[in-house]
């Protein structure tokens, strides 16, 4: 008997369905704007469109271009510290309990604070340019990281270690050949989930720790009352953000490929 019988087939519908969506949403939004015909609720539907593509054409106005790489360039440098610190971490807590017990009431701890109560402090610290953005990026997309890392160590089979070791293993041999690959796909999913978070917190300090970059655009957007172009700056950083998080996937995937391969037989 075929294993796939009674699984629900996989459905190839989903673009299809997105498009449809997306679709209903504007064409709610043209008639909706003209009706209420108050661009400081809800500006033209067609000007905020012609804004978004000229926003990407970099030959006619830099100012949206250039905003972007520099806070791209933030995301990526904050981001990477999150992941120099919170993997390490990760791996030290899931793997010692006792450091873990320590730890993680000072990590539960922190890690509640919101985004917007650190700039201040970030100001503070740092003053204004990249510093206050590099350290609320760190902070927003350490902890997903650092704890899925954890989940993933706890979960190897202590039966594997003890093997390992049994045979001659030395401990930096268990880490790289058993603990480090194990807790991998967890990572993963921690640094998809702070990826997320990377590019969000830094539109939110940028908004008041810098002179430059795409969120120090969107609130000069506001502040100007050009509604069209802060619009459509909002839509330009939901398709970076799905851009994003795409990128994520596909290196999910090239670098845990066995997992999707697996999934797939098992349908």
């Amino acid at each position: 008997m075929d294993k796939r019988e009674g699984k629900f087939p996989k459905s190839s519908l989903g673009p299809l369905y997105f498009i449809i969506i997306l679709t209903i949403l504007f064409t709610v939004w043209h008639f909706a704007a003209l009706a209420i015909n108050r661009d400081i609720v809800l500006p033209n539907f067609e000007a905020t469109m012609r804004q978004f593509f000229r926003n990407w054409m970099f030959w006619e106005d830099g100012r949206v271009m250039s905003g972007l790489l520099v806070t791209l360039n933030r995301v990526v440098r904050g981001f990477g510290i999150a992941i120099a610190l919170g993997l390490p971490l990760g791996i030290i807590m899931g793997y010692s309990r006792v450091i873990r017990d320590v730890l993680s009431p000072f990590m539960n701890s922190i890690r509640q604070v919101p985004v917007m109560a650190w700039i201040p402090l970030a100001l503070v610290w740092f003053g204004m340019g990249d510093g206050p953005s590099l350290f609320i990026i760190a902070i927003s997309s350490i902890f997903p990281i650092m704890l899925n890392t954890i989940a993933g160590v706890i979960g190897i089979d202590p039966n594997h270690i003890n093997a390992a070791k049994s045979m001659g293993a030395s401990m930096p041999k268990v880490f790289i050949t058993i603990v480090l690959p194990s807790a991998l796909p967890n990572f993963l999913v921690g640094a998809r989930l702070g990826m997320g978070l990377a590019w969000m917190s830094v539109i939110c300090a940028e908004f008041v720790a810098t002179n430059e970059g795409f969120g120090f655009l969107l609130i000069n957007s506001q502040q100007g009352f050009q509604f069209a172009m802060l619009y459509s700056l909002v839509l330009m950083s939901a398709v970076v953000g799905f851009a994003m998080d795409l990128l994520m996937r596909l290196i999910e995937r090239l670098l845990t490929s066995w997992r999707f391969k697996n999934a797939a037989e098992n349908r």
